[in-house]
């Protein structure tokens, strides 16, 4: 029998309602480990390149540092002291295992009532890999990011899949909930060249919660969502892979090719 993980009335309606819904250890420990492994196996891949001088110049905007490198955008720690990757775009093509992750139906099929598509290709993927010390991220919406490629913006659901136990102190995702109902929401004048993707919290409504979940859990978000995260004071990861999905036959974010998504999907 055909098993669905297609979104429930109640999961919809509290995305319509709140912008998100979540689902607890969706992964086993056996999945998990793998997917713990993809991760660092890609880092460990990323950090070697740049020793060996593969990437191109590094591209430095306000207090953060852009690379491409291993056919990325690597965005480096904001201290130059942690010598670790701040997250990666795209990262699925580097692994087999977030290649096939992408493709798994417990990440997309619940996307197919959010997005209104029975058929699902790939927007963008992410790595973001917080080591301890990790820099904290400001208030965003992915909107205001994505409107300059995305064909049909309006139509991307972002899933955010949790690689280890996220909490406050390792700097686990705050959202403010119910802010996507306002759009896309204004952003800073006074914090650089990169303020214009951070949102304006002063003008939004509503208390921030933080998402604490478990390890092998997932989150689906809403483009417009007022979200970001704080610094990871722990001595713990705080690992996550984001998958964005929209319809049939639209092209990546930045690559002019469509990556279809589901049983005859690609290897990448």
């Amino acid at each position: 029998m055909q098993v669905s993980f297609g979104a429930t009335v109640d999961e919809l309606e509290s995305f319509e309602q709140l912008g998100f819904f979540t689902r607890e250890r969706i992964f086993s420990p056996g999945e998990l480990a793998e997917l713990q492994e993809a991760a660092e196996s890609i880092h460990r891949r990323v950090l070697e390149a740049d020793e060996h001088g593969e990437g191109g110049p590094v591209d430095r905007v306000d207090n953060q540092r852009y690379q491409p490198l291993c056919g990325s955008t690597v965005k480096w720690e904001w201290s130059e002291s942690l010598r670790a990757v701040r997250s990666m775009e795209p990262a699925h093509h580097l692994d087999p295992r977030l290649s096939a992750l992408i493709d798994d139906p417990r990440l997309w099929e619940p996307c197919r009532a959010l997005v209104g598509s029975q058929e699902l290709s790939l927007f963008s993927d992410k790595l973001n890999m917080k080591r301890p010390g990790g820099a904290p991220f400001p208030w965003h919406q992915e909107s205001p990011y994505w409107v300059y490629g995305a064909e049909q913006v309006e139509r991307i659901v972002s899933v955010l899949v949790y690689l280890d136990d996220a909490s406050v102190d390792n700097g686990c995702l705050w959202v403010i909930p119910g802010s996507h109902r306002h759009g896309v929401l204004p952003s800073l004048s006074d914090r650089g060249v990169l303020g214009a993707l951070y949102t304006d919290v002063g003008r939004v409504e509503g208390e921030p919660f933080p998402v604490q979940l478990p390890a092998g859990s997932a989150l689906w978000f809403h483009r417009d969502l007022v979200h970001g995260s704080q610094g990871n004071r722990s001595a713990d990861n705080r690992r996550v892979f984001v998958a964005a999905y929209q319809p049939a036959g639209l092209r990546r974010w930045r690559l002019d090719r469509v990556r279809p998504v589901g049983a005859r999907a690609p290897a990448s």
